[in-house]
């Protein structure tokens, strides 16, 4: 039976799996080692997949998966101290429906990235506050 337009190929969706769980697992052997910016560029890389990943999931009707790789995108962000971008992934992951025992420890994730947010905030602020004014008098 051929698949209904719109739902993009099982292949597809695979591959990007493979791909996901490929730059995941060598981010975490790069900062294994003590390479960190490398690291953090594999993770942003993977956070990317993953989202692409969610997105084609949903697509497909699987929307309890896609959670589950917003959830790792937000986690990749939050480990690249990009509080606000994890805050949003793990809004829309919430939104969905979650494994009863995984919604809490994602709900305590969100908790984290927005403190980290509100004290980015809060530096922001200060620092904007204490700038000099650039206007001539």
């Amino acid at each position: 039976m051929p698949r209904s337009k719109g739902k993009p190929p099982a292949s597809l969706i695979e591959k990007m799996l493979d791909e996901a769980s490929w730059l995941l697992s060598h981010a975490q052997a790069l900062g294994d080692y003590g390479r960190e910016e490398e690291a953090a560029a594999e993770r942003a890389r993977a956070a990317n997949c993953e989202e692409q990943v969610a997105c084609l999931l949903e697509a497909d009707g699987q929307d309890l998966e896609a959670g589950i790789h917003r959830v790792s995108a937000a986690s990749c962000h939050e480990k690249r101290g990009q509080y606000t971008r994890a805050v949003t992934l793990l809004r829309a992951a919430l939104s969905a429906p979650l494994y009863d025992d995984y919604r809490a420890p994602v709900e305590q994730l969100l908790a984290r990235c927005l403190t980290q947010a509100r004290k980015e905030l809060s530096r922001a602020t200060l620092r904007k506050a204490r700038k000099p004014s650039s206007a001539v008098h």
